[in-house]
């Protein structure tokens, strides 16, 4: 059902940074082969999934233009490709020449969208393991991000009285980063734990214009702890 295909075959992916063909036929992608193989996404695995519920499994409304930033060589391999967040697989799908495919997560470093960045979430210890994060504010010591989930329930079906169906919905949650100790630490209710997890003076407490929880002010807050 799943195929292991190769991307940047006569690919409209734009490289970026880079003036060399990248085609077949360069020794970087001769040399970089395995690095470059991405998995083909057959159309009856997002179906089985996804046909017996409503609700939307991409994080965007549409496919957006992506620059991905990966890994692949000294210098890094960039490129601009059309994206989408596969909430249920839990994969950055890129679509090329109208297939879909996703890069594997060990190459990459980071996806922009728009003004957006998603990281790869590789080191943490293990709780709410998801395979990307969005990144909001970055600060010395800690970092804001927002993980998001995928949810499918039973509920009451409005085309038949005393059936039920499955709905998905997505829901998302914001993270500190604890740079120092590689950890996340979720975002707590209280305002007094925000302050106390980072550690702000009062100086700094004075320089949050508002309800410390809302996320403007939040994303202020990791940039002011030092």
């Amino acid at each position: 059902m799943k195929k292991f295909l190769l991307i940047l075959l006569c690919t409209p992916a734009i490289m970026l940074g880079q003036s060399r063909d990248l085609g077949p036929g360069s020794s970087i992608f001769a040399n970089n082969l395995g690095d470059f193989a991405l998995q083909k996404i057959d159309k009856v695995y997002n179906s089985e999934y996804s046909n017996n519920v409503s609700g939307e499994i991409y994080l965007f409304d549409d496919w957006q233009q992506c620059i991905v930033k990966t890994n692949l060589k000294e210098e890094g391999l960039n490129f601009a490709v059309p994206c989408n967040y596969n909430l249920l697989t839990d994969q950055f799908e890129m679509k090329v020449d109208n297939e879909i495919y996703f890069l594997q997560h060990d190459v990459v470093v980071e996806i922009q969208q728009g003004n957006r960045i998603f990281i790869p979430n590789r080191d943490f210890d293990g709780k709410n393991k998801k395979a990307y994060m969005e990144v909001l504010g970055e600060g010395d010591k800690f970092d804001l991000v927002k993980i998001y989930e995928l949810k499918i329930k039973d509920v009451q079906s409005k085309r038949s009285l005393g059936l039920y169906e499955k709905k998905i919905s997505t829901k998302d949650h914001l993270f500190f980063v604890d740079q120092q100790n590689d950890i996340l630490i979720e975002v707590p209710g209280s305002k007094r734990k925000i302050y106390n997890i980072l550690d702000l003076n009062e100086e700094e407490k004075k320089q949050i214009k508002g309800n410390i929880k809302r996320t403007e002010n939040l994303i202020e807050a990791v940039r002011l702890a030092s």
